[in-house]
């Protein structure tokens, strides 16, 4: 069933869950190595962009298309039913699992515009790639003459966006791992085979 129903998670709503998961997956370490790789040519004074390049191109990539799935998947549940809680939780449990599914999905969208952000106000001559395409237009503008914020401000909610992003992904996790685990209810099962 591709739609959700009062009890049950659709089989849209669970592919764009773990296709979603999954490039995060990738895409937090590829950032690392981005920034790894960067800081050793600054260090270096080296000129061979060329594997810097080819990571950017990934991670500028992945990141795009994890706005625009998250963009999908956002529209998707607010055109679905949303399939309700266990019964038997406690208000604070029901609340907190809504908290942070709100969380979740700011951070997908401050996560992805924040770098967006960042590669926009730098001031050098990179680019922006989406697939192919490196020529993707600016979402803020060079901070060339000071009357910007420079790169580095985007850069520091970037860099934010991930530490909360764990600390809330960890508590998403944990709370499908103890209904699965302690309760034994179906709150995981749902989400892998939608019933």
């Amino acid at each position: 069933m591709l739609r959700n129903t009062a009890t049950s998670w659709g089989l849209v709503s669970r592919n764009l869950h773990w296709l979603i998961a999954a490039m995060i997956a990738v895409q937090v370490p590829l950032g690392f190595w981005m920034n790894a790789v960067y800081n050793e040519l600054v260090a270096t004074k080296s000129f061979d962009f060329s594997q810097l390049l080819l990571i950017s191109r990934v991670h500028h990539t992945n990141g795009f298309l994890i706005l625009i799935l998250t963009t999908l998947r956002l529209t998707w549940r607010v055109t679905n039913p949303t399939p309700a809680m266990p019964a038997g939780l406690a208000a604070y449990q029901r609340w907190l699992a809504r908290l942070t599914h709100v969380f979740l999905y700011a951070l997908l969208f401050a996560f992805p515009l924040s770098g967006w952000a960042t590669l926009s106000a730098y001031e050098g001559e990179f680019p922006i790639f989406f697939f192919g395409w490196d020529n993707v237009p600016r979402i803020v503008p060079q901070a060339v003459d000071g009357s910007h914020a420079p790169y580095e401000f985007y850069a520091e909610i970037h860099e934010a966006c991930w530490k909360v992003g764990m600390v809330v992904l960890a508590l998403h996790v944990a709370g499908a791992l103890w209904h699965h685990v302690v309760v034994k209810d179906n709150v995981l099962r749902r989400m892998l085979r939608g019933s």
